[in-house]
């Protein structure tokens, strides 16, 4: 869903200082600002999660506390986990990764549940960093900078020679935190689709309707699907808390750090066949649609088109989700590949460096409200809940 769509209300009662111990990660790391964030410690990557988390990979540094009461009108969320996942935030649309459902909570935000059950089932998101040399990062709640490019280096500050398009990556915009997931958004464009994932017997990939469309929580195929160079064929992102320092880049691609895959899609994509692990798009493209992401997209930012320009192509928008602590810095670094794959790992990479802020997410059907302005869209306050409700709350 595009950012315009995001509702952040004020003033419900109960709604901030909610603990989501459910959401916890494997480790925790306190900063000067005390508030404690969930997730893998430094250069580890959470095992595998559900329903738009993450891949798998070697387990983080056990042993933290899984996520401490947010405790003040501007905490947020202490463990964090990737929408989708059970007993996480639902997504910006009051909604959750099939078969789980948006649940309200006694005193907090709505969370994705398998029936009334919202015991977590993931391990965080991300890498933590510990305390480096320098200062810790100060930053503006709401801010996304994506660092220049330099000579020789790309805006992940990788030499450019790792990664042969990087201009399909045509830039990426954040917003949200705390106790609403932020969602972060990719902006890509070339002469070819983007691939989507590679498809096996087992792993499907979501297909194309033909026309530019918004596809939530797609397909995205093979997970052991990579490149000739080992990076994920899917698009993905890689999450970095980078509070504690401000240089730190052990959650990457290049480090081990976990791929998470994106919770929805607008434009075009297509399908990538697999030999053995090895991606390779297949079949042609369809038919270009330039920058037309279909409905619930985001408008493209001027800075976007700056990058990749107007006209013909093959454009698309791809969103993920997560939950973030209201006043932390996060690296957020994106891979993605071409749609040809002439030379085996035709791929891009680049960075933003993203603030989380503070939010209430709109609620869900049955979820407390005082006015329409609270609920999700296409619902209404009543009775002092959103949607039409009986049963002591229980959605009809």
């Amino acid at each position: 869903m595009g950012t315009p769509s995001l509702k952040w209300v004020a003033g419900i009662a109960g709604v901030v200082g909610i603990s989501i111990a459910a959401c916890g990660g494997p480790s925790s790391s306190t900063f000067n600002d005390g508030q404690s964030s969930g997730g893998g410690s430094s250069g580890g990557s959470s095992s595998g999660d559900l329903l738009g988390g993450g891949d798998g990979g070697s387990s983080g540094t056990s042993g933290g506390t899984s996520g401490s009461s947010g405790g003040s009108s501007s905490g947020g969320v202490a463990a964090t986990c990737i929408v989708g996942s059970q007993g996480c935030l639902c997504d910006s649309r009051g909604q959750c990764a099939p078969p789980l459902t948006c649940v309200p909570q006694p005193g907090g935000p709505p969370l994705c549940c398998n029936g009334a059950n919202c015991t977590g089932t993931g391990n965080g998101i991300g890498t933590v960093c510990p305390k480096g040399s320098g200062p810790p990062s100060t930053c503006t709640p709401g801010s996304v900078t994506i660092p220049p490019v330099t000579a020789g280096n790309d805006s992940c500050g990788y030499p450019n020679g790792g990664f042969n398009e990087n201009i399909i990556f045509c830039g990426m915009t954040a917003a949200g935190g705390g106790n609403a997931p932020a969602t972060i958004n990719v902006f890509y464009k070339d002469e070819h689709a983007i691939p989507l994932g590679c498809a096996n017997a087992s792993n499907p990939v979501s297909a194309y309707p033909g026309t530019p469309s918004a596809l939530y929580y797609p397909q995205t195929g093979d997970p052991a699907c990579t490149d000739t160079v080992l990076r994920p064929m899917r698009p993905v992102l890689f999450i970095t808390d980078i509070t504690a320092d401000p240089t730190c880049t052990s959650g990457d691609q290049q480090h081990g750090g976990t791929p998470y895959h994106p919770v929805a899609i607008f434009g075009s994509w297509k399908t990538a066949s697999e030999n053995g692990t090895i991606g390779q798009p297949t079949g042609g493209d369809p038919a270009s649609n330039g920058w037309n992401l279909g409905p619930g997209a985001d408008p493209v930012p001027a800075s976007v088109m700056a990058v990749c320009g107007g006209g013909s192509g093959f454009g698309a928008e791809l969103q993920f989700a997560a939950g973030l602590i209201p006043g932390h810095s996060y690296r957020l670094q994106t891979i993605l590949h071409d749609g040809d794959q002439t030379r085996g790992a035709d791929s891009g990479e680049g960075c933003a460096v993203f603030c989380a802020s503070a939010g209430v997410a709109c609620q869900p059907a049955c979820g407390a409200c005082t006015t329409n302005a609270n609920c999700c869209s296409g619902l209404t306050c009543s009775n002092g809940v959103c949607g039409t409700c009986s049963d002591g709350g229980i959605i009809r």
